[in-house]
């Protein structure tokens, strides 16, 4: 299979688990959204292995880091300020303690992988 191929298989894939879960979502049945996702990774993924083209390098790889990084710290700097000023206003308090919450989350799983590659990369 080549990369145009893929691609188009896994937008048809895709196209395929949002259908699955809406239908899913509107007839009030949170597992077959959560199957359709499981299977649709698993056939994607399938077929990229079928894939004899060269999808990524170095230099994706190193653009996916720089990218992840900055979203991660965009991300936990705004939903720490938003959900504390939310919180001290006393406004959508509970937006407010789920933004604060979820950026503490993602605080300490951004130690624990750190910690976990700084240990392996040694």
């Amino acid at each position: 299979m080549d990369r145009k191929k893929f691609t188009i298989y896994a937008a048809s894939i895709c196209a395929i688990m949002g259908v699955a879960a809406g239908y899913g979502v509107s007839k009030g049945n949170a597992l077959l959204p959560a199957i359709a996702f499981v299977i649709g990774v698993s056939l994607i993924a399938l077929g990229k292995r079928g894939v004899k083209e060269v999808m990524e390098d170095e230099r994706t790889y190193r653009i996916s880091e720089k990218a992840s990084r900055r979203i991660y710290q965009v991300f936990v700097t705004s939903a720490a300020l938003i959900g504390t000023t939310l919180i001290a206003l006393n406004k959508h308090a509970e937006a407010g303690y789920t933004l604060a919450f979820s950026a503490c989350a993602l605080l300490v799983l951004y130690l624990l992988f750190y910690s976990y590659y700084n240990r392996k990369a040694l």
